[in-house]
């Protein structure tokens, strides 16, 4: 069983395409969240809505895309679907579709004992949804210890890599995105294995519940960016070999690690998402409302781009 170039590469579109989608339905339709539920979808520095930026993607929850998140009302359409939701379910059926069919190859390589196939299928995955959003949003890759040297940065409170846990593949997956590290061959073999922590009868593998496609992660779809190989699929394998020649994470920058892979059509560091005078960096949504005519420029545009390159490949 084997997933084409061209089907890593239409995954890839279509995880450009949901940002775009949901940035243009935010602007046109969101609705914030009740004064009792607001302080779930805030950092503790924030004061407004936030449609980019908000606590760990929450604010995706509320699109047509997101899924329930625990102690946040699911998003519900009354009377007549606004403009474009009948595209966005779409999208996320075919991602849901797709992403089951990623799980299903993982499973039969890691059945056929092909190791190495298997780790570059879960790579792929994961550095295409969250990797460059690490490194060009949250831009934490070093930080200094105690004693002023440079060391690897930190990105959650919890960054426990044990190799029989749902969180300790999931760290350790995410940290081998993030630095380029190799991943180490018991966290591969581990994939599809029952592990602790989940009701009896239940499947309870890193398969079966660490790769949901609109669960973990929703900050890349909250923060962008919007990006896509430039030529065919990029592998991370690529991806990790230029940063072990930047010396990264304690040389290079972000951009020289993606320029060279990837279009960069939206940074979300950058105008006109991004304004950096203005309160909160301009990321609230009635802050994106007031430029709302520049953002659904550059949207429109990208989503042009998007479907010129994925009619191409469905030639």
């Amino acid at each position: 069983m084997e997933l084409t170039t061209d089907f890593w590469k239409l995954y890839e579109l279509d995880i450009a395409l949901v940002k775009v989608i949901y940035l243009k339905w935010a602007i046109d339709y969101m609705k914030p969240p009740s004064k009792k539920m607001m302080s779930r979808f805030l950092w503790d520095d924030q004061q407004r809505f936030h449609v980019v930026n908000s606590r760990y993607g929450r604010s995706f929850s509320q699109s047509p895309f997101g899924s329930v998140v625990q102690g946040v009302p699911k998003f519900e359409i009354k009377g007549e679907p606004p403009r474009g939701h009948h595209m966005a379910t779409s999208i996320k059926n075919r991602l849901s579709l797709n992403t089951g069919l990623i799980r299903q190859n993982i499973h039969w390589l890691l059945n056929n004992n092909q190791f190495y196939g298997a780790k570059n299928a879960i790579l792929n995955w994961y550095w295409m949804k969250i990797g460059p959003h690490e490194l060009l949003f949250d831009n934490v890759h070093q930080r200094e210890n105690d004693d002023g040297i440079l060391e690897r940065g930190k990105w959650a409170l919890d960054e426990s890599e044990k190799w029989h846990t749902l969180t300790g593949i999931r760290n350790r997956i995410v940290n081998v995105c993030r630095f380029g590290e190799p991943l180490e061959l018991q966290y591969v073999r581990s994939l599809n294995k029952k592990l602790p922590g989940f009701t009896e009868g239940s499947y309870g593998t890193f398969l079966s519940s660490g790769m949901t496609w609109n669960r973990y992660g929703m900050c890349a779809f909250d923060c962008g960016p919007v990006l896509w190989s430039k030529s065919g699929f990029v592998q991370f394998s690529q991806v990790a070999a230029r940063m072990k020649k930047l010396g990264w994470p304690y040389y290079g920058t972000p951009r020289q690690i993606l320029t060279p892979f990837y279009c960069i059509a939206l940074d979300y560091k950058r105008y006109p998402i991004r304004v950096k005078h203005m309160s909160e960096e301009g990321y609230t949504l009635f802050q994106m409302r007031k430029r709302r005519f520049q953002i659904l420029e550059k949207l429109e545009k990208i989503m042009c781009e998007i479907n010129r390159l994925k009619k191409e490949l469905e030639a």
